[in-house]
């Protein structure tokens, strides 16, 4: 029946008038507001299916429901996390997610912001507290421990 309705939506939106679409979307129980009701083709698509099965929500709870706890697979990820022993002050705050231990955190992904040279920073801590102001150092994709290249120490903005 979903995978119907999604099929209905999509061909309705983009191919059907835009009486028909109304319909169906009425149907689905899914409230457009004054300027969403102008919409046609690819843009009404897009906002019904945003507004009936939101992404983030389902992608959210699958997340919740189905991946273990960070401090559960801490635990048995750590020699894939850390290159360094592990029984030393870094790896045991990492396998404990210890918040008042060093600062670990993976970087997942850099989005440029308006001004020049500042990034917004996404990604995973590991162990420690994240604050403004604070130095951290930064390992790029080709560091190599003991060199100094891609190895960068920055302060923290917001």
């Amino acid at each position: 029946m979903l995978a119907m309705s999604w099929f209905k939506v999509f061909s309705t939106t983009m191919e059907g008038t835009k009486e028909d679409a109304h319909k169906l979307i009425e149907k689905m129980g899914v409230k457009l507001t004054g300027d969403d009701k102008d919409l046609i083709g690819k843009p009404l698509m897009k906002l019904v299916m945003r507004k009936w099965l939101p992404a983030g929500d389902a992608m959210l709870q699958m997340i919740t429901m189905y991946l273990p706890s960070p401090v559960t697979s801490q635990k048995y990820r750590i020699e894939l996390l850390y290159e360094g022993p592990n029984d030393d002050e870094i790896a045991v705050s990492m396998k404990t997610c210890n918040p008042k231990g060093p600062v670990m955190m993976y970087v997942s992904k850099m989005v440029p912001t308006s001004d020049k040279g500042r990034f917004y920073a996404f990604g995973r801590v590991f162990s420690g507290t994240i604050a403004t102001g604070q130095k951290c150092r930064i390992m790029g994709p080709n560091y190599v421990p003991g060199k100094k290249e891609d190895l960068y120490e920055k302060s923290i903005q917001r």
